[in-house]
Parts: C-alpha cells; structure tokens; sequence
C-alpha cells in the first residue's frame, strides 16, 4: 500500500525560531567580537548550530579553530534555550496544519536543531505524540546539506511501518534542506519566504505550512487519488 510520508523541518516550517536563533548566535559570537550582521546571518541560514557558528567565523576572518566553534555553539544553545523558555510562536496555523495531514500522511521530523530544543517545544505545543521519528542533529552526521538525515528517517519510517510502499516529501524552509532533499532524491516543498532564485530549488513552494493540503501531497508524491493509510 503506498503511503505518504512527510519529513518536515521543524525550524522555520513548524516554530517560527528565526528572530531566537538570530539573538542567541549575536550573543555567542558578541565573546569573540564578532558582529553577527545581516550578510553573516545569512551564511548561517539553514545550518546546524555547530555549522552557523563555524561559517559565521569564517565569514568574519575569524581563524579556524575547532575549540571555538564548540564553545560557540554551547553558548548560542544555552542563548536560544533561555529566550525559547519564555515561550516561542509556532508558524501560522501550524498547529490545525499538522493535525490535518496527520489523518493522511505519516509525519516525521527531520530537523537541524537539537534534540533537547525540539522536544522542550513540542511538548509545550501538544505535538509530541504526532511525528515517527524524530531525527534531529545528534542523530545522523552529516549533518543538511547531506542527504543523510532524510535518509535516516526513511529507513526508520520503513523499519516502522514495514510492508508499506512509501511516498516521501520534504518540508523545507531553506534552500539548504532542499537540495539535501534533492541529493536524498526526495520530492520536496519549500514553505515560507524563500527568495525566488532558491524556491526553484524544490518541487513546489507554498507561503506556509496550512497551503500545504494532502491534495498538494498527492500530487507532489505521485499518490494515486485512492491511496490513504
């Protein structure tokens, strides 16, 4: 039986983190005296915590030094996990969004953050108990652009629901997840404002996760208009 599956990213796509993780890497870098302006923000878009920090020094000529880089990301993390403590918006509609295609489609996470912070805000939301799995930064190296994570979670997708014929699609917010979906060879979706020149990097693009119906799905995975789970 084919089924889709949609292996969303979590930042940008379900919790609107943008502005949190903007603040926490000014703050982490702010030690070294590296400015985190708009073009260096901008190398870090779509990238691990560890992968941001790293680029965002090159970007400012800072030396390549692997110690720095991890002390970087354990204070960006420490910095984004005491704003997102305070609470942090999920994208618009998200929530009935999900809830919606869920009675459809297997969803699954695939994300660039952090175990810790996924958990932290699905929990908080009342989403946890909707994604099979969850892979998260820990989880797979390389980390996106790879195409590793999206395979990882299809082979657990499979391991988990074995005998089924899956139909995959991933949700991206960034330019760097969809050409990771696209070495995965994976169909993929970009949501959100993605400039033109990188929305043409996916398959489709819609402005946000509740434009993305399961006739949309459907469509981009290639699913008869009789396959359901």
């Amino acid at each position: 039986m084919d089924v889709p599956v949609l292996l969303i990213e979590f930042e940008g796509v379900i919790a609107d983190t943008t502005v949190a993780r903007h603040a926490a890497l000014v703050e982490s870098l702010a030690v070294e005296g590296i400015i985190v302006d708009a073009p260096l923000f901008a190398l870090a878009t779509g990238h691990s915590t560890e992968e941001a920090v790293r680029r965002i020094r090159r970007g400012a000529g800072a030396p390549d030094d692997e110690t720095a880089v991890e002390l970087g990301r354990l204070r960006a993390e420490r910095a984004f996990g005491a704003r997102v403590g305070k609470g942090l918006p999920l994208a618009r509609d998200a929530q009935l969004a999900l809830e919606g295609l869920a009675s459809h489609c297997r969803l699954s996470l695939v994300t660039r953050a952090s175990r810790r912070e996924v958990t932290f805000i699905l929990d908080l939301a009342g989403l946890e108990g909707l994604f099979r799995p969850v892979i998260t930064v820990e989880d797979v190296t390389p980390s996106k652009p790879a195409p590793d994570p999206w395979l990882a979670a299809l082979a657990r997708v499979g391991q988990l629901f074995p005998g089924q014929q899956l139909r995959a699609l991933a949700v991206e917010d960034t330019v760097v997840g969809l050409r990771a979906a696209r070495a995965a060879g994976i169909a993929s979706v970009g949501v959100g404002p993605l400039p033109a020149h990188e929305a043409v990097e996916g398959d489709a693009w819609v402005e946000s996760l509740s434009h993305l119906t399961f006739e949309r799905v459907r469509d981009l995975t290639g699913l008869s208009a009789g396959g359901r789970r």
